[in-house]
Order: C-alpha cells, then sequence, then structure tokens
C-alpha cells in the first residue's frame, strides 16, 4: 500500500512540475473612471480616455485586440507627467535592446491627430498619424507571447 501511495505522488508531482510556465495577461485596473478600448479611440479624440494598448518593439502605440488594424499611434509623455521608476525600467530595456517584447499599458491620457509627423517623445518613427498624450499611468506589463 505504501508503495502504490509513493508512485501516485509522484505521478501528481511529476505532472505538476511538467506543466509549462503560463503568464496571465490580467484585466485594467478597475477605477472610478470609465474604460474605454483602444480599437475605440477614433470617437474619442481629444477627449480624456482610459484605455489599454501595447507599446511596440518599434515604437509605436496599437490596441491590445488583433481585430482593429487602423489605429496606431505616437506614445507622447509630456515633461511635467511623472513616470514612476519601476515603470522607466521597461523603456530602458526597449531602449537597450535587452527586451525584444511589447508592453501593455493601462493609461489615462488623450488621443488626438498627430498633425506634425515628427517625434514625439518615447519611441516614434515618425509616420503615424496619431498620438497618445499620457496624463497618467496606471500600470505597465511585459506583453508575454504565451509560449
Amino acid at each position: 500500500m505504501r508503495l502504490l501511495s509513493f508512485i501516485f505522488c509522484l505521478a501528481i508531482s511529476q505532472l505538476a512540475f511538467g506543466q509549462k510556465k503560463q503568464h496571465i495577461r490580467f484585466p485594467p485596473p478597475v477605477i472610478e473612471f470609465p474604460f474605454t478600448p483602444a480599437c475605440e479611440l477614433l470617437s474619442y479624440k481629444n477627449e480624456l480616455v482610459y484605455t489599454r494598448f501595447i507599446y511596440t518593439s518599434k515604437g509605436d502605440v496599437q490596441p491590445e485586440e488583433k481585430t482593429c488594424k487602423n489605429i496606431s499611434a505616437n506614445l507622447y509623455l509630456p515633461p511635467n507627467v511623472f513616470l514612476d521608476p519601476k515603470y522607466s525600467r521597461y523603456f530602458k530595456a526597449f531602449r537597450s535592446k535587452k527586451s525584444r517584447g511589447n508592453l501593455i499599458i493601462d493609461a489615462i491620457g488623450v488621443f488626438e491627430d498627430d498633425q506634425w509627423g515628427i517625434e514625439h517623445g518615447i519611441g516614434d518613427l515618425g509616420n503615424n498619424k496619431y498620438r497618445f498624450i499620457l496624463k497618467t499611468v496606471l500600470n505597465i506589463e511585459p506583453a508575454y507571447s504565451g509560449k
């Protein structure tokens, strides 16, 4: 009987340790500000919005949803907006090419036309039609591919 119990425990431990590590993407933080999906930002131009988007390794902002491809914006961090040092380390990793992935950013800001088509802050290749001006960063985390 002990041998059977030992084999059972061994089998269970092998199953537990043999599983792949999964990265769970949590929903945006809940605050007293209405959440606007990034796909709907075109309807809220020049308004203060709370949204979640992907900051790509190319330096632009895109919706998390794969279904809307028409929104790509520059990310602008005004000098008067404080970025917590725990979040700024992610951008430093991007600049030094230590990170190849993307970032998930939950933020409050203003989505608007980028009329100048020139560099407006972090990243930016100068060819996006829109920009997202950060007012408050609620959370930044690496976007894992799920592999």
